[in-house]
């Protein structure tokens, strides 16, 4: 029985030492069928069970009473017949056996993993040798210890474990493997300063100091050698555990050899594209100073070229009235004359005696050139007052209430002349009674543009066309007034191009490409409104002017600079 006691557990044969002495039998007993593990004693010479306790029951499931006098055999609980005879055979050499895993069938048929034990022992008064065989079910521990095994193999970070004693490692996972390039078997029983694994050496020993006086380390900077000369950054924690009276270092690092590196080109690359940007900042602002020069020139280019437009448009307004009047004036100068040269007939037949005939004669030439003479003369006062009014309108550009159909028919009457050479007739459909509260000068040289556009543009030349100028109220606080003629229309392509300045579809013979730039600025920043075009190619364009009755406060309008962009599609 003693031993039997030394085979048992350490805890267990403590427990068991204070409860006994060893003349206690009895008491031993009891203690030898209350411990969990199994414990048998069977006789060599056949196996058979000669003693079993509790523990036995509860892992092979036999009850002691079902097996004691029988061949252990006979149940078939070594999964492997081979591991007993092993065991056999160093108990024989030896007189014991320690520590060996087996798997043993339970009677329903499962397997459990045990640590058994067995030693040589004489029984009093039998003459045989017998055994002792004390099994531990490690099954669940073996299980766990399988899962961390795995997880620790498989972890993607670095991982060892090593006694702190003499720093030799007992295990590394195939992390480590890859990251140093050495294989397991070269490392377990070697020290880290043997495989020349840290670049520095006296990062392990401040490694391990710190470990030791706090328990375990975080995100440790550090380097590590491999076997192919390659130097990796890693991220190392750190911590001690304890077993079995040994003290030994769990170390998991994570490579960062490639996220540093990518974070270093970012760096660079960040400071290159710094450097870049402050560059192109400083040509952009060269090129923003010399952008600011042109533009200022090219505005000052554009506004003497309107004001040269308006100057041409005003100079070809002159025109047209001279050669209006030329005939009026004309006319009235041959009658004048006529008329002089009849008085002095008159006069020097008065001298030689007047005869009734011809007195009656030169009254009634006198009554007929005086006809003539104040219709000429009526004629050209009507001009010179229309030419006088559009003049000081275009050119002073004052705000005043004014009849539109008045507006318009002094606007055609200084426009007849060029209308005649072309050929183009023009129809008036305006409301009379319709009274603006506006500017007339910049709504005259609008409506001039639209239709010098309409003759210059919109009819082949020698083809006569129609021009329609039609004006109704919408509500009482705007009207529409359209311009429309019959022409040849305008090209899909240029309906998005025609109020941009500059465009013209006969640059060189006769277009400056500013007309109806000017005549959306003064329609939508002068007069308050809005103007579309629509046209159809080979059936004609109509500008559409929608314009309010009473057109807000300006401080004076400024017809060089748009104001704002041409509708979409117009």
């Amino acid at each position: 029985m003693a031993a039997l006691a030394r085979l048992l557990p350490a805890s267990f044969r403590r427990w068991l030492l204070t409860q006994l002495d060893d003349s206690s039998a009895d008491r031993f007993a009891r203690a030898f069928h209350a411990s969990p593990d199994w414990i048998v004693i069977t006789r060599l010479s056949d196996g058979l069970i000669v003693e079993a306790n509790q523990g036995f029951q509860n892992i092979s499931g036999y009850a002691p009473a079902e097996v004691v006098g029988r061949s252990m055999s006979e149940f078939k609980v070594w999964v492997h017949a081979e591991q007993r005879q092993l065991l056999i055979d160093e108990m024989m050499r030896d007189g014991a056996a320690r520590d060996r895993l087996v798997q043993l069938r339970r009677r329903d048929g499962g397997i459990r993993d045990c640590m058994v034990n067995c030693t040589l022992i004489a029984l009093s008064g039998r003459g045989n040798d017998h055994a002792v065989w004390i099994a531990r079910d490690m099954t669940e521990q073996n299980a766990i210890h399988e899962q961390f095994r795995v997880a620790f193999k498989l972890m993607p970070e670095l991982m060892s474990i090593s006694r702190l004693s003499d720093g030799c490692y007992i295990e590394v996972n195939d992390a480590f493997e890859r990251i140093t390039g050495l294989r397991r078997e070269q490392v377990i029983g070697r020290t880290s300063l043997e495989l020349n694994i840290w670049r520095d050496v006296s990062q392990r020993e401040s490694l391990v100091q710190h470990v030791l006086a706090s328990g375990g380390a975080s995100d440790h900077f550090m380097l590590l050698n491999s076997s192919q000369g390659q130097v990796r950054e890693v991220l190392l924690n750190a911590a001690s555990f304890e077993a079995r009276g040994e003290h030994y270092l769990i170390v998991l690092a994570r490579d960062v050899t490639e996220m540093r590196r990518v974070q270093r080109e970012i760096q660079d690359l960040n400071a290159q594209l710094e450097r870049r940007v402050e560059q192109r900042t400083a040509d952009l602002q060269t090129a923003n100073q010399e952008l600011s020069r042109a533009l200022n020139e090219l505005r000052l280019t554009q506004k003497h070229l309107v004001m040269s437009e308006k100057l041409a448009a005003l100079g070809a307004l002159v025109a047209g009235v001279a050669h209006e009047l030329n005939t009026p004036i004309g006319n009235g100068l041959t009658v004048a004359s006529t008329l002089e040269h009849r008085v002095r007939e008159l006069a020097q037949q008065a001298e030689q005696g007047l005869r009734r005939s011809t007195l009656t004669q030169f009254l009634n030439d006198a009554t007929q050139s005086s006809e003539i003479l104040l219709r000429n003369l009526a004629r050209a006062s009507d001009l010179v007052t229309s030419f006088k009014q559009v003049a000081v309108d275009q050119t002073s550009s004052q705000r005043r209430q004014f009849l539109l159909a008045g507006l318009v028919g002094e606007i055609l009457l200084t426009l007849s002349p060029s209308l005649r050479k072309s050929g183009c007739q023009v129809v008036q459909q305006i409301d009379p009674t319709l009274r603006l509260d506006s500017y007339p000068g910049p709504l005259g040289q609008a409506l001039t543009n639209l239709i010098n556009n309409a003759m210059l543009h919109g009819f082949a030349e020698g083809v006569p066309g129609t021009i329609t100028i039609e004006a109704q109220a919408l509500d009482a606080q705007s009207l529409r007034l359209s311009v429309k003629d019959d022409g040849r229309g305008i090209r899909p392509d240029d309906l998005n191009h025609v109020f941009e300045p500059f465009f013209t579809t006969r640059l060189g013979t006769g277009g400056s490409g500013l007309g109806l730039h000017i005549t959306h600025n003064i329609v939508t920043s002068v007069l308050g409104g809005q103007i579309e075009l629509s046209s159809t190619l080979g059936a004609g364009s109509t500008f559409t002017l929608t314009l309010p009755l009473q057109a807000p406060q300006n401080d004076g309008p400024d017809l060089s600079t748009p104001r704002a962009r041409p509708p979409d599609g117009s």
